[in-house]
């Protein structure tokens, strides 16, 4: 990262220190007015009333009372949130008292009570938002028949004032709720997302050390056996030992190719060469042939048109069968057959039984080869099988479709 980049990520911004303090002055004033909203609105309701009152005509002892009740249904605003119930209960009872007092339906229904219904709708409408609906009614009903009570005959507006607001609530507690499930669901999908990733990192190392194990067990089986033929020949034909060292050479700078193009493929999305079909199977064989393997390769069919997914698996198909034929069966015949069918090809590998003494190798590559085989085969769509046959030789066979569904992995083709 350069230098700029850093010191601008880091550097203070140019702000005026002025307009900062403002825009902070602010949001601790919004705050505050949302955490005290509640206690705010039952000090202003109640000094409304008890102000409004100081001036209203009437009965003292009348306005006295009611002002008392009607100030009391501002206060318990207060809790309306922790205890809508209660304080709706509350507020219908100081809402009855004053028709109680002689003369105080008269203030009640003048100037003094109106700050008290600015109190109704916000109690409605905490028992709807902050209660179950059931539970609500318990407060809502009688609530309603006490703002029914001081009204003068049928006045709607008096019960909408209840209901209304209650309504509200519930649609408010609807959509928190909906809210709240949507931030469950978005913390799960996270979880999943950072489950789904590290199955993912976990999957891809192990393709990448199944494309390893391939490559390197090939090669140095592949180099055990041309080290083998060159003590040998270095006994009998020191001439030609040489060669079966330039084999050895010329398998490790195989290796060493192979290993860099599984990198380079690995860090990008791109083909990094032109696809080569099948005949990186033919080179492959002439390779292992010229290491003194009988090997042999018949292609039938039509062989052309396969996808670059189809090429690798096959390739690694081949290239694993012969690892194992030269571990289990040193010195045997390999025929490698690949048959085009239609929308899919046949790959082939069989070999005899070993024709020489042990190779060494047997427990070398933990002996998932064809664990490896098989998932690599059912990862391009096709089917794979494995086993003995009647003439105790031992044959891998697969059946794989030249084009594979969308979605697949990406192939790694290995290097020419």
């Amino acid at each position: 990262m350069s230098e700029h980049a850093v010191s601008g990520s880091i550097a203070p911004s140019h702000r005026r220190p002025g307009r900062d303090t403002r825009s902070w002055a602010g949001q601790r004033f919004w705050l505050w007015c949302r955490q005290n909203a509640d206690p705010a609105a039952a000090v202003l309701i109640a000094s409304a009333t008890i102000i409004v009152a100081a001036v209203a005509a009437g009965r003292p002892a009348a306005v006295a009372a009611v002002t008392a009740c009607l100030a009391g249904v501002g206060l318990v605003v207060w809790w309306r949130r922790r205890l809508p119930v209660t304080v709706a209960l509350v507020a219908a009872v100081l809402l009855v008292v004053p028709l109680l007092v002689p003369g105080g339906d008269t203030v009640a229904s003048g100037p003094v009570g109106d700050p008290a219904w600015a109190a109704v709708f916000l109690i409605a409408l905490a028992l709807g938002s902050d209660c179950r609906w059931g539970r609500s009614l318990w407060g809502l009903v009688p609530l309603t028949a006490a703002m029914a009570a001081n009204g003068s005959g049928f006045n709607p507006f008096l019960e909408m004032l209840t209901i209304g607001p209650w309504l509200a609530g519930l649609v408010v507690a609807s959509r928190r709720r909906v809210g709240e499930q949507l931030e469950v669901r978005a913390r799960e999908l996270d979880e999943e997302r950072e489950l789904f990733a590290l199955v993912s990192v976990r999957y891809e190392r192990a393709r990448i050390a199944r494309e390893l194990h391939d490559v390197v067990a090939h090669c140095v089986s592949l180099m055990v056996v041309q080290a083998n033929a060159g003590v040998y020949l270095a006994k009998n034909d020191p001439g030609s030992a040489a060669e079966s060292f330039d084999s050895i050479s010329d398998t490790a700078r195989q290796a060493s190719a192979e290993i860099e193009r599984l990198v380079a493929v690995l860090g990008t999305s791109s083909p990094v060469s032109p696809p080569a079909g099948l005949r990186i199977v033919e080179d492959l064989v002439r390779r292992v042939r010229d290491s003194g393997l009988r090997v042999t390769c018949r292609l039938s069919g039509d062989t052309e048109g396969l996808s670059e997914t189809t090429v690798e698996t096959v390739y690694r198909l081949v290239q694993e069968a012969i690892t194992n034929a030269m571990k289990h069966a040193p010195g045997a015949p390999i025929e490698i057959r690949l048959d085009g069918r239609g929308a899919s090809i046949l790959a082939e590998v069989t070999n005899q039984p070993a024709a020489g003494a042990r190779s060494g190798l047997e427990d070398v590559g933990g002996g998932h080869g064809l664990d490896g085989m098989r998932e690599r085969v059912h990862r391009c769509g096709g089917t794979f099988s494995a086993g003995p046959t009647a003439a105790r030789s031992w044959r891998v066979q697969a059946t794989l479709p030249r084009r594979p569904s969308p979605g697949l992995p990406p192939a790694t083709r290995p290097a020419r």
